[in-house]
């Protein structure tokens, strides 16, 4: 064990785990232009769209992301990859990014992977995809701006009383015709565009995380979806050379102080030895 930590290496990883299902659009339709309808019917495509991805036992989606990073005295820098998501739901998902890093849950534990550095960790989850990102989040401040997508519930976790925004416009995404809707709630700014014709699946996706320090931007094109991928339990099974160095998954100060009642959600989590 040593005092590195995965926190500096990996609170930027994504994890996870995405669902989709079938659906044939129809009534995408020019709303009358005005606050409250252009709330209603994004909030409708919001509902419909978080229904198709309910439905879906396991699926598989590959994205193009860019991300920024704010370094040092609020300097951003910008980085582009792309990322293949595998879930298989209530509590297994499994994530590759072409940066090199990789992440398996099985319902019990996460396991994170950064190659470059020959690193790994593990820490102990609850037993449900919700759950464990809620974990992700609170615990270690691992906030991934894709996380609502993968929700049960789409639509809950994206939306909230004091939700603002809705319909935008017609305007294309990756080349598709999209509808495109933008919304702004407390600490967060988003947009989401989907297909005008097909499978009410996303096609791009950004989040500006106005809580964080110099406001982050992610920004997300879904390339390709897969609503009956073949999956095995090998897929979520760790696969971390023997070679690698175990580190600590540290969890944030406030999880920590606000957790005394739970001995192992306050535990600074070694991984496991190889």
């Amino acid at each position: 064990m040593t005092g590195r930590t995965l926190y500096g290496t990996c609170t930027r990883s994504a994890l996870a785990v995405l669902a989709a299902g079938a659906f044939t659009a129809c009534g995408r339709t020019e709303p009358a232009a005005t606050d409250a309808s252009r709330l209603a019917r994004g909030r409708e495509l919001v509902q419909q769209m978080s229904t198709r991805l309910a439905a879906a036992n396991a699926v598989t989606a590959v994205t193009t992301e860019t991300r920024e990073r704010v370094r040092a005295g609020g300097r951003k820098e910008s980085v582009s990859q792309t990322a293949v998501y595998t879930m298989r739901r209530p509590n297994r998902f499994y994530t590759k990014l072409s940066g090199g890093l990789e992440s398996w849950y099985n319902g019990k534990t996460i396991t994170i992977a950064v190659h470059p550095e020959k690193v790994f960790a593990q820490a102990p989850m609850p037993d449900t995809i919700d759950r464990t990102l809620d974990a992700l989040a609170e615990r270690y401040d691992m906030a991934l701006p894709l996380s609502d997508l993968f929700y049960a519930s789409a639509e809950k976790a994206l939306l909230s009383e004091s939700t603002t925004g809705g319909y935008v416009g017609l305007e294309p995404a990756g080349g598709t015709p999209c509808t495109h809707l933008a919304f702004k709630d407390v600490g967060t700014e988003w947009e989401l565009w989907l297909p005008q014709q097909g499978e009410l699946l996303p096609r791009r996706f950004r989040v500006v995380q106005k809580r964080r320090t110099g406001e982050p931007v992610t920004d997300v094109t879904f390339t390709e979806w897969n609503l009956a991928p073949s999956i095995t339990d090998a897929t979520f099974v760790p696969r971390v050379p023997a070679e690698y160095e175990g580190i600590a998954a540290v969890q944030r100060a406030a999880a920590i102080k606000h957790a005394s009642a739970d001995p192992r959600a306050a535990a600074v989590v070694p991984a496991t030895g190889k």
